[in-house]
């Protein structure tokens, strides 16, 4: 797949493939560990087993914390569940649905619709809001046909938006957003959130933090955003005490946590990844789509499982909330978490 602190009164959100004869150990051999943790084992086991299958995997996908693996025949098939996991038999390899959401990928200038990968229904969803032009409607619908059945076309009201304004995490002069993650580079403190906030200029403050000034913004295509932290390293921990010690690729079906400045805390689930989503500002990609609700003014903020951190918040409508994936942002900065 593509890819996750507190301040006083600042709000900071902040090898090889085994071989199948060999047995994994089960989610539920420790029964004392959290679901968060649970979840994690099961996508770390999802993660050797689906290598070792190769071009016979679907992908795979959380089911209420159980790994469900996609395969395309029954031999792969009882290799998986050799190795103690749930199999299931679909059509499409994750390769061939990679490949769809790529070609999608070409069409271009198609604001207010959205695409990427749903391994629970071995497809990749194309959303297309009320707030598309027909033009963009048609061209998608189009594009979408040529696919087959790889592709499922969701019909959504309402619209795309960035969830920039209404905060009161961190401000400038220009707007208010939330901020993602404490991180480090090279020793130095620093603190992660949108792209699309940091695009906005200025020196940002909050809390026991001002004159925070922009060191990398990338939207579209990323949207990733790093501020200097001028009063030294904050926890490494969201604004409820959960701590972040680790980042983690998304996977759909996992249970995630928030946390946002207007909204505050809640959860839900992800519903997809490597996600291309054309919002009016341009293509954001490899975002992953949950069922958590944020609005204005959480953006930036984080999403995380337990103590693995997911991502920061861009935006999304009445339905689905987008994260970009913290492992990429942690990647192309060359950053540490705190």
């Amino acid at each position: 797949m593509a890819p996750k602190k507190s301040l006083a009164g600042f709000a900071v959100f902040a090898g090889t493939a085994l071989a199948f004869s060999m047995s994994l150990p089960s989610a539920s051999a420790a029964p004392t560990v959290s679901f968060a943790q649970a979840q994690q084992l099961a996508i770390s086991q999802a993660d050797q087993v689906t290598d070792a299958l190769g071009s016979a995997s679907g992908g795979y996908y959380l089911d209420h914390g159980k790994a469900v693996v996609n395969v395309l025949d029954g031999a792969a098939a009882r290799k998986v569940e050799a190795a103690g996991l749930t199999a299931k038999q679909v059509k499409h390899s994750f390769a061939a649905l990679t490949a769809t959401k790529n070609a999608l990928d070409a069409v271009k200038g198609v604001p207010q619709t959205a695409w990427g990968i749903d391994t629970s229904t071995n497809q990749v969803v194309v959303k297309i809001y009320d707030a598309a032009s027909p033009a963009t409607a048609a061209k998608v619908t189009a594009a979408a046909r040529q696919q087959g059945d790889k592709v499922r076309v969701e019909h959504r009201t309402g619209k795309l938006e960035l969830h920039i304004a209404g905060g009161d995490a961190i401000q400038n002069d220009q707007g208010r957003c939330s901020l993602g993650f404490n991180v480090t580079r090279g020793g130095s403190p620093f603190l992660l959130t949108a792209g699309h906030c940091t695009n906005l200029g200025g020196t940002w403050s909050g809390g026991d933090v001002s004159g925070a000034e922009i060191v990398e913004s990338n939207c579209p295509d990323a949207d990733s955003g790093l501020l200097t932290r001028p009063n030294g390293t904050g926890p490494g921990e969201i604004n409820t005490g959960q701590k972040i010690d680790k980042a983690g690729e998304p996977t759909v079906g996992e249970q995630m946590q928030k946390q946002g400045s207007t909204t505050g805390g809640g959860g839900g689930q992800i519903t997809s990844v490597d996600e291309s989503v054309n919002f009016d500002v341009g293509v954001l990609n490899h975002e992953f789509g949950t069922t958590a609700h944020t609005d204005h003014g959480d953006s930036g903020g984080p999403a995380y499982d337990g103590s693995t951190g997911l991502g920061t918040l861009s935006g999304g409508d009445t339905q689905t909330s987008y994260f970009y994936p913290l492992t990429l942002e942690l990647q192309a900065y060359g950053l540490e978490l705190a």
